[in-house]
């Protein structure tokens, strides 16, 4: 049965679904000229050409994975005048629409930015922003991270922006997939109306096939055709300022709107999720990554005509937010900070393939029981004292704990909805959060007690950024000049691998204050509960912007994913250090990639000499604050040190 339906699945997918024509390029300018926009017509214009020119065939990249839809050769035309007319009268009405949103931002501009207002303006901005659609929303959200060139207040008011979504109706949700499936739904496939998730672009259902429990991803009604709308307008925009402010021509504005344009097309094309499911699944099958996992996609997923539909494994699993605790940690948190940083840190060096939506809403937690006792098992817990680590974990009342007698560890499912139970009295108002907190901690140190693991499950990995070799080169060099502390030869390989050199400011300032960030970052090792990734990529993007030197998006998407990463590891575990956890893969990664770059001259020394650095600060640092649970850390290399000498 499951065999069948999947079978039907991939035949039904391979037709392309009936949709209405939707708008594109070149007709752009009849809408304009329509509503009265003659400038940005001519700007469009010179768009259009610039995009018909296809690039050579041995700088297409391959077709599969594919990280970007080829938006140019999936999207049909209008073939008729009649169609052309019609499309560019649509975009033209949604450009009016537009312009009734952020009319009274033209108006209020300089009036609050005279007296002093700026940050009214910025928060008028973002409630504008948010009615406007979903690709405003989502261009809000991405300007909110881009501090190398936005002003710091505004990034700072529009990271405050939430996508506050409407579910569409099941019922449309459920006869996209009875077209993907080529048969009604029946009781049979025991669909869920009430959907699993609501973004902006997609929402998730569960259903069966045969057997098998799956998540479905159906794209909203219209979503595609609006944004596509959307992004036509917001492309000739940035053609239209770069041409009339000559003072933000060192922004360039056209490939900064051309790059959101790709993200968000690959936002509303599900293949391209389906694709880097797959693409992350193998890396990290791969490498022998245990602990972190992805949604398999089914077969037929990534095909032609399955844009609006992806089928995908469910997974049983729960929010990463129920164990960021308000006060305290559970006993999953050292675990669940380390995997994750492990997995960041193998996508980012190891695979050059990073998922750049990692928010805490698209981790999942597997709650794991242990398996069977083996007779090993048994031999050392008779014959080892394991109290000082439980001591670690737990603290003396969870260690005193242990010795009591232990039941029978539940299944993962019966510990799953053990922990959504708690989550579900909290949200209905039956227990205030701090009630939910200890009652979370408490259920966490059982299950710890009784062997439990954590796991975690990635998901909505339609976003995903790849440094191509130009910047993968850059990225060694400038790692290079971290690993010997050189800040200026740091700052200067950032001017002289920019995108445009010639426009920088105040050169050797800038040089002196990376110098001046790459200081900090030897005393503090990167460790979260002394130093935060805003305070190290923070003053890097503020002289960014003030000097005029112009990263790559890849580079910002990426510090964007570590600024994400530092929320997620500081409420589970501060005491992680990025800089020792990441090292053993950065000194891998020099020696196998050293020639793209000038990090062969420094090679595996540099990395060397930054491991010892970081080892001799931590034992001297364990030293000064010495305590009892320092002796599982130290073992025989313990000094000789009273467990009451930390005590003044």
């Amino acid at each position: 049965m499951f065999r069948r339906s999947a079978q039907l699945l991939t035949r039904r997918m391979l037709r392309p679904l009936p949709q209405h024509t939707r708008r594109r390029r070149a007709f752009l300018g009849i809408g304009l000229a329509a509503g009265g926009g003659g400038t940005a017509f001519i700007a469009y214009s010179t768009l259009h050409r610039q995009r018909s020119t296809k690039p050579a065939p041995d700088s297409l990249p391959p077709p599969l994975p594919a990280l970007l839809p080829q938006p140019t050769d999936t999207a049909p035309k209008p073939r008729t005048l009649l169609g052309r007319l019609l499309a560019g009268t649509r975009v033209a009405l949604r450009l009016l629409t537009l312009l009734a949103y952020f009319a009274p931002l033209i108006l209020a501009y300089y009036p609050l930015h005279w007296t002093g207002h700026a940050s009214a303006w910025y928060a008028l901005l973002r409630r504008q922003l948010s009615r406007a659609g979903p690709a405003f929303v989502k261009l809000a959200q991405w300007a909110g991270t881009r501090r190398d060139i936005f002003p710091q207040a505004l990034c700072a008011e529009l990271s405050r922006l939430h996508d506050h979504n409407a579910p569409h109706p099941s019922a449309y949700s459920r006869a996209m997939v009875a077209h993907a499936l080529g048969r009604p739904l029946g009781s049979e496939d025991q669909w869920h109306d009430v959907p699993e998730g609501v973004g902006a672009v997609a929402q998730v259902h569960r259903m069966c096939l045969g057997d098998r429990e799956v998540a479905v991803k159906v794209l909203h009604p219209g979503v595609a055709q609006m944004i596509a709308r959307d992004l036509l307008i917001i492309e000739a925009a940035a053609q239209v300022l770069h041409v009339l402010v000559p003072g933000a021509r060192w922004l360039s504005l056209p490939d900064e709107a051309a790059h959101f344009a790709q993200m968000m097309r690959a936002q509303t094309d599900l293949r391209v999720e389906a694709q880097n499911l797959i693409r992350f699944a193998d890396n990290f099958a791969r490498g022998g990554r245990a602990g972190v996992r992805f949604p398999r996609p089914f077969e037929g997923s990534a095909a032609e005509g399955a844009e609006a539909v992806l089928v995908e494994s469910f997974c049983d699993a729960l929010p990463l937010q129920a164990f960021m605790l308000e006060t305290g940690h559970t006993a999953f948190d050292r675990a669940l900070g380390a995997l994750g940083l492990d997995a960041f840190l193998h996508m980012l060096i190891a695979d050059n393939f990073v998922h750049a939506d990692l928010h805490p809403g698209n981790i999942l937690v597997e709650l794991n029981p242990p398996p069977s006792e083996s007779p090993l098992d048994r031999f050392v817990e008779d014959f080892y004292d394991m109290s000082p680590f439980t001591h670690r974990v737990l603290g003396s009342q969870g260690a005193q704990q242990q010795q009591l007698p232990q039941q029978p560890p539940p299944s993962r499912q019966e510990a799953h909805t053990h922990v959504r139970q708690i989550l579900r009295d909290h949200a209905q108002g039956r227990i205030t959060r701090t009630e939910r907190d200890q009652q979370v901690r408490r259920y966490c140190e059982q299950l710890y007690l009784q062997g439990f693991t954590p796991s975690l499950v990635l998901i909505d990995c339609g976003l995903a950024t790849q440094l191509d070799r130009a910047s993968r080169r850059n990225f060694i060099d400038l790692f290079s000049a971290v690993c010997t502390f050189d800040g200026r030869r740091a700052g200067h390989l950032m001017v002289e691998r920019c995108r445009e050199p010639s426009r920088v400011l105040d050169a050797d300032v800038f040089v002196l204050r990376i110098q001046d960030v790459i200081l900090r970052v030897r005393d503090t090792s990167l460790r979260l509960s002394r130093m935060s990734f805003a305070e190290v990529f923070g003053p890097v993007l503020a002289a960014v912007r003030a000097h005029h030197v112009r990263l790559a998006p890849e580079f910002v998407n990426v510090v964007l994913a570590m600024f994400v990463l530092e929320g997620v590891g500081r409420a589970l575990d501060p005491d992680t250090d990025v800089l020792s956890a990441a090292l053993p893969l950065l000194r891998r990664w020099v020696a196998e990639e050293a020639p793209l770059g000038e990090a062969k001259a420094v090679g595996w020394q540099s990395a060397l000499k930054v491991w010892l650095y970081v080892e001799l600060r931590e034992y001297v640092g364990r030293i000064r604050e010495w305590g009892y649970d320092d002796y599982a850390f130290f073992g025989p290399f313990a000094p000789f040190i009273t467990a009451d000498s930390s005590v003044s």
